[in-house]
């Protein structure tokens, strides 16, 4: 039960909290004595407690000066218990503020046991959280007060605030403490969306030139992914997966047309979409992820249907700038990496290639800033086969060659060639001319 009792002034930290609520602010001092004297009688608590606790979290001044004192001892390796804390703040100067070594002995007396030290740390910071909280609202009612800012630009700073303070605490679970020889023995498992071709987390851009069926491809992989259809090879089932497509190059007609036949051969392998797997939201106009309103309108519909895969772009319409420039490129892929974290979600996004030269074959790398380059995990470009006659548009006549245009920072299985299928858009194919692996023509007959 918490217990609010009043201490000198000088010596504690405000009791009041802002004046339109007009109480004082949550706060525990049992609690925040027991952990103190947790430290003070028991090396192992103390441990655990510097472990998870800042000293910042402490409502009495008193109190942080003490723990401070602790964590100085801590990190010297020196004895900690009573007799030596009062001596270190006595040399500090700092034994009259806390309130003389008749209150360290005192912090002995409280704790009930130190075995619960961690659990009294956690009330602790359970009260500065929620003080903090208060604290946070005060600010973003000024805030929206002010008249000088953006309303839109002020709501996000209200959300990353409030992201700061949730995370807060948390960066002592996030450090690398684990010795390598232990981390290597741990078992490496994968968390597949698709066996051997998607993993949760994954981020693939897909190239290839105009009408080179790169969009194409995004659709069948989508399609397949909510119908639980491995896109490669429709007789392998997987899991239905939740997709969501947000479209910012075509229409809403020109899209109705070229999922239709997708969902026609979904039904023809006997799985058809169920209501509720696949959501698609078409843009034509692009959106402009450099904008505080267009970042809030990805944000609202993965916050919404957390999906397992997103599909966003093409890239060049995620913003309105220079294609080239590297600053707007990232923020473009702070936005997307927000919408992947908070839906855990794996990202596929299509580009353009650059225009070809008289020297050699058109680049498959993504036009527009190098930082499509670096950015995700996997990049795959498709290019016509060298054949002439499967080269063409004709039907039954139409190959590709899959190509990474990025060393892969894991394993995958990805096809080599596809060419166009009867059923499918896009299904894999071993050229008549392949030999030890590799085809000079990619030739499908």
């Amino acid at each position: 039960m918490t217990t609010e009792i009043t201490w000198d002034p000088a010596l504690d930290g405000p009791l009041d909290g802002p004046p339109e609520l007009g109480r004082a602010q949550p706060h525990d001092p049992v609690a925040e004595q027991s952990v103190i004297g947790a430290c003070l009688i028991s090396p192992p608590a103390c441990r655990e407690i510097l472990d998870i606790l800042n000293p910042s979290a402490f409502y009495e001044n008193r109190h942080t000066v003490i723990f401070n004192c602790i964590g100085r001892m801590h990190a010297r390796s020196e004895p900690i218990d009573p007799i030596t804390v009062t001596k270190h703040l006595a040399d500090a100067g700092q034994l009259a503020k806390i309130g003389g070594a008749g209150y360290i002995h005192q912090l002995v007396q409280v704790v009930p046991t130190a075995a619960n030290g961690e659990y009294y740390a956690e009330i602790v910071e359970d009260r500065y959280l929620r003080r903090e909280l208060i604290k946070l609202g005060t600010t973003v009612a000024t805030m929206g007060y002010a008249t000088d800012d953006d309303t839109y630009t002020l709501v996000e700073r209200a959300v990353g605030m409030a992201r700061e303070l949730r995370d807060r605490g948390q960066a002592t679970d996030d450090l690398p403490t684990e010795d390598l020889l232990d981390f290597v023995q741990h078992e490496d498992t994968y968390d597949w969306l698709i066996p051997g071709l998607l993993e949760r987390g994954d981020r693939l851009i897909l190239t290839a030139s105009e009408g080179g069926g790169k969009s194409t491809l995004l659709r069948q992989i989508a399609v397949c992914t909510a119908a639980g259809l491995h896109p490669f090879n429709p007789r392998q089932r997987t899991e239905p997966l939740k997709v969501l497509v947000l479209d910012c190059e075509n229409g809403e007609p020109a899209s109705r047309r070229k999922y239709r036949p997708l969902l026609n051969s979904a039904e023809r392998e006997r799985r058809g979409l169920k209501r509720g797997q696949f959501s698609i939201e078409c843009r034509p106009a692009g959106v402009d992820l450099t904008r505080p309103q267009d970042r809030a309108w990805v944000m609202r519909r993965v916050e919404r249907l957390m999906p397992d895969v997103l599909i966003i772009g093409p890239v060049y319409r995620l913003h309105a700038g220079n294609p080239n420039d590297e600053e707007l490129a990232r923020k473009v892929s702070v936005v997307i990496d927000e919408a992947r974290a908070t839906a855990n979600c794996a990202v596929l996004m299509e580009a353009h290639s650059p225009h070809g030269s008289a020297i050699g074959p058109r680049s498959l790398r993504p036009l527009g800033s190098s930082l499509w380059m670096r950015w995700p995990e996997f990049g795959f470009g498709l290019r016509p086969v060298e054949d002439e006659k499967s080269a063409t548009n004709e039907p039954g006549c139409r190959g590709r060659r899959v190509i990474p245009w990025r060393g892969m920072r894991d394993e995958r299985e990805w096809p080599q060639f596809v060419r166009q299928g009867d059923n499918w858009p896009w299904v894999p194919y071993q050229p008549i001319d392949l030999k030890d692996g590799h085809s000079p023509t990619g030739a499908i007959w």
